[in-house]
C-alpha cells in the first residue's frame, strides 16, 4: 500500500524575528550551532534548524535560518563560517498552539541573544521590545480567533 501523506496546510501568516550579531563578521559558526542545539533546535529539513513539536517530532514549532543566502547551515564548514544573523520564524497555522509556539520562539531568541551577545530585532529591524512582543502575541490571538470563525 502507498504511504499516507498528511496534507500540510499552507501558512497564512509568518511571524519572524531576527537575531543579529553585534560584532563583525558575525556569530562564529560553531558557537551559533552549539547555542541553537542547547536551545532545543535540531538541524534538519532544508539545512536549517527546527524546534520540534512535542506531540509530533516531524513537525516544527518554529525554525531558524541563516540570513546569508540560501539560508541553510553548512555543518561541514562551521569552523570557517561566521553568520551575521539568523531569522527565527513560525508559520500559522502550524502544529500545536500558535501562541505557545511564539512564546517558545521568543524565549529561544532571547536566550540566544544573551548567550551569543546578539541583538534580537523584529521583522522590520527594530529592537524587539516587550511592547512589540505583546503586540505580535495579540495579533496571533486575533488571527487564531478569525480562523476559528466559520466562513
Amino acid at each position: 500500500p502507498a504511504p499516507r501523506v498528511r496534507p500540510v496546510p499552507l501558512p497564512e501568516k509568518v511571524v519572524t524575528l531576527r537575531l543579529m550579531s553585534r560584532e563583525p563578521p558575525g556569530f562564529p559558526g560553531e558557537a551559533l550551532v552549539l547555542a541553537l542545539r542547547e536551545a532545543g533546535l535540531a538541524h534538519g529539513r532544508y539545512g536549517i534548524f527546527h524546534r520540534a513539536d512535542a506531540t509530533d517530532p516531524d513537525a516544527a514549532l518554529f525554525s531558524v535560518a541563516s540570513l546569508v543566502e540560501p539560508g541553510s547551515f553548512d555543518l561541514e564548514r562551521l569552523r570557517t563560517t561566521a553568520y551575521p544573523g539568523v531569522s527565527l520564524f513560525l508559520t500559522i497555522p502550524g502544529p500545536g498552539d500558535a501562541v505557545a509556539a511564539f512564546d517558545a520562539m521568543v524565549d529561544a531568541g532571547r536566550r540566544l541573544a544573551g548567550q551569543l551577545g546578539g541583538e534580537l530585532l523584529d521583522e522590520q529591524g527594530s529592537t524587539f521590545s516587550i511592547q512589540r512582543q505583546r503586540y505580535i502575541r495579540e495579533e496571533i490571538i486575533q488571527f487564531r480567533h478569525r480562523q476559528a470563525r466559520p466562513h
